[in-house]
């Protein structure tokens, strides 16, 4: 694993939605007038949301394809990881769902089916400790809005302590309904120059806590059960 690659990517997945809304903000300069330009920060708002959903969802599959990238043995990855590797293995024990996995041949009797996948799932539980990680890429899902439960979510699936990030639920909190109130429609006011500033360093702060989260793990290979 090559750290300063890797945090190389991280850090240009930052800077290049950093300069974006840089290059946007400086365009306030051009409205004859406060109006137009509280006008124009409602703008972006939604655009501030959509770097933070995108970077979230880039940030955690660089995180993905790293860890993907190291042959890592079920055995000795943290049991979140591995759940998220048979991902769909997991959904198929409460379902009739095809698993690849399951290779055992059933028992005539329709109603034994489910159990009997069950049984097998428990008999060979050392053959998923020999598998090796492959997380799919779907685990990294922001949904429909990237809720702090929803962060709370990704966090846990990916091994990391799902309240991390508590503290910065607030701000998660409060861009989310404004970007809402905008885009759905349920205000028309524009948005202070203040507000957005200290919204915009709120989440940008996130962002940057992201990178060293994601680039410590690494390093620290906290995603082993011997870390």
């Amino acid at each position: 694993m090559n750290l300063a690659d890797i945090r190389a990517e991280l850090e240009d997945e930052l800077r290049w939605r950093t300069e974006e809304l840089r290059f946007f903000k400086n365009q306030l300069t051009d409205f004859r007038n406060d109006d137009e330009r509280k006008r124009f920060r409602r703008a972006l708002v939604v655009m501030l949301y959509s770097h933070f959903e995108g970077f979230w969802k880039a940030a955690f599959s660089i995180y993905v394809k790293a860890l993907n990238a190291e042959s890592i043995l079920c055995k000795d990855a943290v049991h979140s990881l591995v759940a998220a590797t048979h991902f769909d293995l997991l959904a198929s024990l409460a379902s009739q769902k095809k698993a690849t996995f399951l290779n055992w041949t059933p028992p005539d009797d329709p109603g034994l089916h489910m159990l009997h996948r069950q049984v097998e799932f428990l008999a060979r539980l050392s053959d998923i400790g020999a598998t090796k990680l492959d997380i799919p890429e779907k685990v990294v899902d922001p949904e429909s809005n990237l809720k702090p439960d929803v962060i709370r979510k990704n966090l846990f699936r990916l091994g990391i302590p799902h309240d991390l990030f508590q503290s910065h639920e607030g701000t998660v909190h409060k861009l989310l309904n404004k970007r809402n109130n905008v885009a759905h429609g349920a205000t028309r006011l524009g948005v202070e120059e203040d507000e957005f500033n200290e919204l915009e360093r709120a989440v940008m702060g996130i962002m940057e806590d992201i990178v060293k989260l994601l680039f410590d793990w690494l390093r620290t290979r906290k995603y082993l059960k011997s870390a």
